[in-house]
Formats: C-alpha cells, sequence, structure tokens
C-alpha cells in the first residue's frame, strides 16, 4: 500500500484498483488518507471532463458517500449530482450514475447543458453555493428515462435549493408526457392546483396523485417518494411533512427527466425554475428512516462547503 494511506473502514478493506488502468492502489490526492472509491470515480470523470475538485470538496464527497452506505441508502439512489467541484464542468458531472459502484450507467454521464448554462450561474460553495437557474431557458438533462425506474410504485426524486420563491408555476425536476397525465414531477411550485405550494406529483396529475407541502424560500433537502400504490409522501428534515393514501398508478412512458424544468417529450421543456439548485437525486423509494438518514448526509454536505 502507498506510503500514508490509512487502512479504510472495514466495508472497503480495498483499495480502489483499475481505476486508472493499472493493478495497484489508485494514489490518493496530496495530504489526504483514505477516500471513497465511488469519490475517486467521481473525481477522475471530473477531470476527464474538464474539470477540477479541491482537496476539501474530495473530502466532503467521501464523507456523503460512506454515510449513505452506512445507513444502507446507496442502492436506492440511482443518479445524484451534488453540483460541486472548482467549475461549471465539474458541477454537471454527477456523482452516482447507477444504484451500485461500477453498475450499468443510466442516462447520460454528465447533465446535457440546455439554455445554456454559463460559468457565471455557478458558485460551489457559501450562501450562493449552487446552480442557478434562469427560469426561462436553461436546464439540465439527465438521459435518466422514466422507464429506468425499477417500480411505478417505487421512487423518489429530491433536492436541496435556495432562492425558491416563483411567482408561477415552475418544476425543480421531473418528466411529464403532455397529455394531461403521466407525470413525475417535484414541483417548485404548483399554482394551478388548489391549495397551491409545493408538491410532488406520481402519477396522473390531478388531485388523486399529488401530495403538497409548504412553500418555503429554502429546501434543506425536500424527497417526493412513493413506496406502494396507496402511498406518496414529501419528506424534509427532520422527517415526514405531508402525505396521500390515494390508491392510484403511475403510468408507464419513456421519457428522460429534466432538472430545472420538467422534461415534455425529449424534446421540449416547460415550467422552467430559477432556483439555486445544490443537488438533486432520481433513485427507488424511501422509507421514513431511509429519508431522514439521505437528509442528513445532504444537510452535511452543504454544511462541509458552507452552503447551509
Amino acid at each position: 500500500m502507498n506510503p500514508g494511506i490509512l487502512t479504510p473502514p472495514t466495508q472497503f478493506a480495498t483499495m480502489p484498483r483499475g481505476l486508472l488502468g493499472r493493478p495497484t492502489p489508485v494514489p490518493m490526492p496530496h495530504g489526504m488518507t483514505w477516500v471513497h472509491p465511488e469519490a475517486l470515480d467521481w473525481r477522475a470523470r471530473v477531470i476527464a471532463n474538464g474539470g477540477r475538485v479541491s482537496s476539501a470538496t474530495l473530502a466532503a464527497v467521501s464523507d456523503f458517500c460512506v454515510s449513505l452506505d452506512t445507513a444502507g441508502v446507496r442502492a436506492a439512489i440511482l443518479r445524484c449530482n451534488l453540483f460541486c467541484g472548482s467549475n461549471l464542468a465539474a458541477a454537471r458531472t454527477p456523482l452516482y450514475l447507477s444504484g451500485s459502484f461500477g453498475g450499468s450507467v443510466i442516462g447520460n454521464t454528465t447533465d446535457t447543458n440546455v439554455g445554456p448554462f454559463v460559468e457565471a450561474d455557478y458558485q460551489e460553495t457559501g450562501s450562493l453555493g449552487g446552480l442557478k437557474g434562469n427560469g426561462t431557458s436553461k436546464a439540465l438533462l439527465t438521459g435518466f428515462r422514466t422507464n429506468s425506474l425499477a417500480s411505478g410504485n417505487s421512487f423518489h426524486l429530491s433536492a436541496s435549493a435556495t432562492a425558491l420563491a416563483p411567482l408561477a408555476s415552475a418544476i425543480m425536476l421531473g418528466a411529464y408526457s403532455g397529455s394531461g397525465s403521466a407525470i413525475i414531477a417535484l414541483d417548485e411550485l404548483a399554482s394551478y392546483l388548489s391549495p397551491t405550494g409545493r408538491s410532488f406529483r406520481c402519477g396522473e396529475s390531478d388531485a388523486a396523485s399529488v401530495v403538497r407541502a409548504s412553500q418555503d424560500s429554502t429546501e434543506a433537502h425536500i424527497i417526493g417518494t412513493k413506496t406502494a400504490s396507496n402511498f406518496a409522501a414529501i419528506y424534509r428534515p427532520p422527517g415526514l411533512v405531508a402525505s396521500n393514501t390515494t390508491t392510484q398508478t403511475t403510468p408507464s412512458y419513456n421519457f428522460g427527466m429534466a432538472v430545472f424544468a420538467g422534461a415534455q417529450g425529449d424534446s421540449t421543456r416547460i415550467l422552467f425554475s430559477a432556483a439555486r439548485m445544490r443537488m438533486y437525486s432520481i433513485g427507488n423509494g424511501l422509507s421514513a428512516t431511509q429519508a431522514a438518514a439521505f437528509s442528513a448526509a445532504v444537510v452535511a454536505f452543504n454544511t462541509a462547503l458552507s452552503r447551509a
């Protein structure tokens, strides 16, 4: 083992091998000890995409990965972007691209820039940390298609964001069939619903599939999740804030999901958000315990980057 590398936790007894094309342990960045293999993999992809990662950010990403592994949440997170790194290229490189390290990639390897976002829209740290939308034309395309979800009765969307103060309807992330049904979306504001407010839609676009929550200007971490045909919920730290027990089926359709807007088919985006997004995730349904652990990891990560 390379000098100065400490023994990793027991769940990672072997140092990551092969990331740099040779059967030896991957060297750690200067001044660091053990780093989670998925954090190292993310850093390598960031560099390949023309981005940069500081040692402090890498350590925060590593801690995030360890937290999700320890809590047993990792397998439920099929795609996650923490919007971090020293430039826009880094921020467009998701940390997780499947439900396991080395699993088959779901969606685009980087978030496709539509609009486009420019360097001035992104800041890594501080109270203005995150990627800022413009509410009219800028979005990211994940390439994560709705039929990649394992079940229409088990999925989630989540986000951490600030500057949430829309005057009209806006979607933080999701996809919509365009026919008045078949929608999976985490709404920044759904002004056409009664009552209005933040919402999670997970099937038909009427009240039967909507969970509503208050329209706060900052979301430390908000999770919309469906875990059964008759249970959908919104979680915020420290726990459940709203639920819907109406039985309904999520229609199956094959559209890619967008961030900062709703993807309406493969070529149209609607209801753009001007929020400052600090992360998003797409994946399987989360229990209350899993949601709490996931949110704690997101909040800790944002705190490490002085975003809180």
